[in-house]
Order: C-alpha cells, then sequence, then structure tokens
C-alpha cells in the first residue's frame, strides 16, 4: 500500500470510528430485534418494551402512545414517520440508548428512534418527542441539524406537550427573554423551554406541515415560517 493511500486510510478510518461512536445509541436501537437487547421484545409494530413489563403493563403503554400520536394528528395534520420506539423499565434502560429518565428522540441520518423512560411514559411526552421524529422525517437529516434551531424544534414538540411548566399561562418571562433564545445558546433549562413554546404560539398548526416542506425546497426557518413567530404585543 502507497504512503498516498495509508495517509488517506488514516482519517476516513477515524472518521468511520468516531462517527460510529457519537451514532452507538442510534445503532443500538436500529439494530434492536436483530441483535442486543434480548430483555426487548416487540409488542407492536416498531414499539419494543423491557420484559419488566406484564401484560397489562404493556397494553397500558400501547394505549397510551396511541393517545399521543392522536395528539399530534389532531393538532398539525396526520403523521408519516413511523419511528422505532423504545419504552424503557428504568433509569438505568433508558440511558443504555443515551437517554434520561423522561426520554429522547434519537434524530440520526438512520432516521427516529423515540426512547421513553420511565418519567416519560404519559401522554405529553410521547407526542413531544413524535413531534420531534415528524418534523426531523419531514425535512431530512441534514436539512434537520442545519436548518431547524433548537429553539424552534423544541417549541413545536411544546404545543403538544402539556406539562404545567409549559402552559402560556405559567410563563412569567419578559419578552427580552423570550426573544434572547433565538441568539443565545439554548440551555434546555425550564427558562429555554417556556421562551420556545412563547415564541412557536403564533404558528398556524394547520400549516406546519407546509411550512416544513419549504424548507426542503431551500428556504430558511425565518423566511418559510416568518409571518408566523412574531412575538404579539
Amino acid at each position: 500500500m502507497s504512503k498516498f493511500s495509508v495517509l488517506l486510510l488514516c482519517p476516513l478510518s477515524a472518521m468511520v470510528i468516531v462517527g460510529g461512536f457519537c451514532q452507538r445509541h442510534a445503532l443500538a436501537c436500529e439494530l434492536i430485534e436483530y441483535a442486543k437487547h434480548a430483555e426487548y421484545s416487540e409488542i407492536s409494530p416498531n414499539v419494543f418494551a423491557s420484559h419488566a413489563f406484564n401484560r397489562d403493563q404493556k397494553n397500558t403503554l400501547l394505549a397510551m402512545i396511541e393517545l399521543g400520536k392522536s395528539r399530534v394528528n389532531q393538532t398539525f395534520g396526520n403523521m408519516i414517520a413511523n419511528p422505532k420506539v423504545i419504552i424503557a423499565a428504568s433509569d438505568i434502560e433508558a440511558a443504555e440508548f443515551g437517554a434520561n429518565a423522561f426520554g429522547k428522540a434519537l434524530l440520526t441520518p438512520l432516521g427516529q428512534c423515540i426512547i421513553l423512560g420511565p418519567k416519560g411514559q404519559n401522554i405529553d411526552v410521547v407526542a413531544h418527542e413524535y413531534t420531534h421524529a415528524e418534523v426531523h422525517h419531514r425535512v431530512g437529516w441534514l436539512n434537520h441539524l442545519l436548518n431547524v434551531p433548537i429553539w424552534f424544534n423544541e417549541g413545536v414538540a411544546l404545543l403538544v406537550d402539556f406539562r404545567e411548566p409549559y402552559l402560556l399561562d405559567n410563563i412569567t418571562l419578559s419578552a427580552e427573554q423570550i426573544d434572547a433564545v433565538k441568539s443565545d445558546k439554548f440551555d434546555f433549562s425550564i427558562a429555554s423551554y417556556q421562551a420556545a413554546r412563547v415564541l412557536v404560539e403564533p404558528l398556524d398548526r394547520a400549516t406546519l406541515y407546509d411550512n416544513l416542506e419549504k424548507l426542503t425546497q431551500g428556504q430558511n426557518i425565518n423566511s418559510a415560517f416568518a409571518l408566523h413567530l412574531t412575538l404579539k404585543e
């Protein structure tokens, strides 16, 4: 092998190794039915639950997921994403897929995978994470990475998430604090989520999917949603 080939192979190998490490949780999700995690079973198409749940609990979880999906459908229109869902019975199980006790949506070039931790097995979190998966599916991984700001992504998901801290009546941030989340780093604090929630309130829910399509056609988030994301007085 020539020196040039060796020099080219080394950085490429490093990129593959680093990329594989960064996407290890997504890979674990994608391969759940083929390799790892004999402790999970497919209780419905693309839905995998820990064996720690009994039959009645699994039926309750499936009903909860359907209610969460129904909330998204009723708010924005029918979803087309079909993410894998892994329901963990403990914080430790959730952490194996890179999630906290509530859950996480893994949005990667491989697709979408939703992890539901023990504190996230409710309609609000299910609807929230399914909205993330839907936005990612509709705009594509690269567009999602480059053109969908975190504040927008979280704000839209909170439109179907009715947990108390994120209800408009419970948000007392100033206009400056709310607007700042668009330019400052989103720190995933309650205040950041609250600001994101207020920012997307004027958004026309019925046109979300149409406007996301504009992103796939080359528009940026400001031009695609400019008419909807102006703070009301």
